[in-house]
């Protein structure tokens, strides 16, 4: 049989602790233990007969002043809290020799040892267990406490409903004191992972983990055996939710966010818990939420919470039959009874379906592991071939860029080249002369006339000019004494250098209508590349549709306005601009930022992480596209589907054709 796992007394335990009798060990720790008791019917108590766990310091030596007090304030505290849905303290004297504090024993397995043996629960008993643990949340933050430790092994849930725990080591909101040691691991928020003060978020972030372990049977990170790197994940808010049902993600998704301030408090998350038991049975019963193999194993604790109790109810030092008699002698105590032996058949039948369960579990677990790796795998490949795909598009890129760079480097030196041949000019023809006048020479030639001639032929031929060819221009300018001067050379005027385009401008040009391409908008107004990249359009990347492409250089036509569409401009160097007209591929699983409870504006082209813990407007939620159909002829009724009670959004896309169908993220 099933139960909570005690040891007998042993020489160094009491037997005694105020008006309790101990009749068995629970606990033991570094600094106390805890034992289970009964209370005495001698002494009057309200509890007189009933089991209670009483918790007291380790008596190895003296007692330090210390220690007496940080037990002095546990009592304080959880004298404080009054709940159904916590352990309620029955009695204390933290000034006795060894002090110690009477408590509510709850009969009941944890969270933990239910689910490791059980396995996980459907979601309308994830939100029964959740109420009940956030509203004894409510009552201790309240009343000023954290929590601090908030996990699987500290909720124990009998049938009436989840019991949280061991708040002996939580403290006020201005006590703060952090100890990773305090907590498990998997379970703790990133503050206190970091080692920064606790607050009642920090209690929120566990209590989401907690679920999520209810959900799926592990914690919500990577697991790998290695504590420092979960600790470092932890403390990075690196999560890992696959395999949380949809249906919870708006209940345990915003309990892990990274940043406290964005999670809700405990009592948002109770009234969320209690909305979404609205219209389901009244009663508070887990008899009605949870699967047979938890019921019947918080019933084996029950049960043996019931021949513990009867055990504890006889007293060893009542008398004996030869005693009221009048002879002087005692007998020894009857010993308890051992625990009640179930029926063979029904324990045989129980043990059948025990193994039947584990073997579901591990065949569950195998499933999982192999899908977990399938998908590894595929993702693998598919990185691999986008790698390889993107090397091939930047080698042909290069090459191109090369190819081109060397092509006008041709142009270049055929262009020095022929800048270095003499062109040839235009023979002048001379302009003859004019005839002079023929003189008699005398008999005897004077020098001197000879000399006379000489400066009116200069004149004659800077007169007429018999050198130039007739049409030619002449360049002149201005010598540093004013004078003017001039050559007969022929003016070449410089060309215009006519603009080309270059590697980006033809990445633009090469794209053509009915490509797809792997570019989204990034949330803020930009593309995620400055460069186009065709992909195939079943791949995971192509996540957007041509549905034209032009170049001109002229004024461009605009393209179609509407849900999931947009335009890429690109202005080229030699004004040949291109144009894209793109429309969005919604593929189910994909994400992007809305305003779910405004006024449902949408970035249909944005491609935002489902698992972000932001998004680019302030007000906006992350929508997940739960599928993608042909719009129907009437919105009467229910377009998506969807379970009962879950809520969803639609849009018409592709002019009215289609919808896409999301829910919150």
């Amino acid at each position: 049989m099933a139960g909570a796992r005690v040891q007998a007394l042993s020489g160094d335990d009491p037997t005694v602790l105020g008006r309790y009798r101990l009749i068995k060990r629970l606990a033991s720790g570094g600094m106390g233990r805890i034992y289970l008791a009964v209370g005495d019917a001698r002494g009057g108590g309200q509890d007189a007969g009933e089991l209670v766990a009483v918790k007291t310091l380790l008596a190895d030596g003296e007692i330090s002043e210390v220690d007496r007090r940080r037990f002095a304030r546990e009592v304080k505290l959880a004298q404080r809290i009054d709940s159904v849905h916590t352990a309620r303290v029955r009695d204390a004297d933290p000034d006795a020799e060894r002090p110690w504090m009477a408590i509510d024993y709850i009969a009941a397995p944890p969270l933990s040892e239910l689910v490791r043996n059980c396995g996980v629960l459907p979601a309308s008993a994830v939100r029964w267990v959740a109420a009940g643990t956030a509203e004894a949340l409510v009552t201790l933050h309240r009343e000023g406490i954290v929590h601090r430790d908030v996990k699987p092994q500290n909720v124990l849930l009998p049938l009436e409903g989840p019991r949280v725990i061991d708040f002996g080591i939580s403290h006020a909101a201005d006590l703060t004191r952090t100890s990773l040691t305090l907590g498990t691991i998997a379970f703790t928020s990133p503050e206190q992972a970091r080692g920064e003060a606790s607050t009642a978020a920090s209690d929120v972030y566990s209590l989401g983990a907690t679920l999520f372990m209810l959900a799926t049977g592990r914690p919500p990170y990577a697991a790998d055996g290695d504590t420092l790197r979960l600790l470092a994940r932890v403390q990075r808010g690196e999560l890992d939710l696959d395999g949380l049902p949809k249906e919870l993600i708006p209940t345990i998704r915003p309990c892990l966010a990274a940043d406290p301030a964005r999670r809700p408090a405990p009592a948002e998350l109770l009234a969320r818990f209690r909305q979404d038991q609205a219209g389901m049975p009244a009663t508070q019963s887990g008899s009605r939420w949870l699967p047979p193999t938890w019921a019947a194993l918080i019933g084996e604790y029950a049960a043996q919470g019931r021949e513990l109790g009867r055990a504890g109810r006889i007293d060893p030092d009542a008398l004996t039959m030869d005693q009221r008699t009048g002879k002087d002698q005692r007998t020894s105590a009857v010993p308890p009874p051992g625990p009640t032996r179930m029926y063979t058949a029904e324990r045989e039948a129980q043990l059948r379906e025990r193994k039947r369960a584990a073997r579901e579990r591990e065949r569950a677990a195998k499933e999982h592991e192999r899908a977990e790796r399938e998908r590894a795998d595929k993702r693998a490949a598919r990185e691999r071939a986008e790698r390889e795909q993107r090397e091939r598009a930047e080698r042909e890129q290069r090459e191109r860029a090369e190819r081109e760079q060397r092509e006008r480097a041709a142009q270049r030196a055929r262009a020095r080249a022929s800048s270095a041949k003499p062109k040839p000019h235009p023979t002048p023809t001379p302009t003859p002369a004019p005839t002079p006048t023929p003189v008699t020479p005398a008999k005897k030639s004077s020098p001197s006339a000879s000399w006379l001639l000489v400066p009116v032929i200069v004149l004659v031929l800077l007169i007429y000019r018999p050198w130039e060819t007739p049409g030619a221009q002449s360049t002149g300018g201005t010598s540093a004494s004013g004078s003017t001067y001039g050559t007969n050379a022929m003016r070449t005027p410089t060309p215009t250098p006519t603009p080309t385009a270059d590697a980006v401008d033809r990445a633009f040009r090469y794209v053509t209508s009915g490509q797809c391409l792997n570019v989204y908008d990034d949330g803020y107004g930009n593309w995620s590349s400055a460069v186009p990249q065709p992909v195939a359009c079943d791949s995971a990347n192509a996540y957007v549709y041509v549905t034209r492409a032009y170049s001109t250089g002229g004024t461009p036509d605009p393209c179609p306005s509407e849900n999931g569409s947009g335009t890429w401009y690109h202005a080229a160097k030699d004004d040949m601009n291109t144009t894209l007209c793109l429309t969005r591929q919604f593929r189910k699983g994909q994400c992007f930022p809305a305003d779910l409870d405004g006024n449902g504006n949408a970035r249909l082209l944005v491609v935002w992480s489902c698992n972000a813990d932001k998004v680019p407007v302030a007000g906006q939620s992350i929508a997940q596209i739960t599928g993608y159909y042909r719009a129907p002829k009437s919105y009467s009724g229910q377009i998506c589907p969807a379970n009962s009670g879950q809520r969803y959004w639609y849009w018409k896309v592709d002019k009215g054709k289609n919808i896409i169908c999301v829910s919150q993220a």
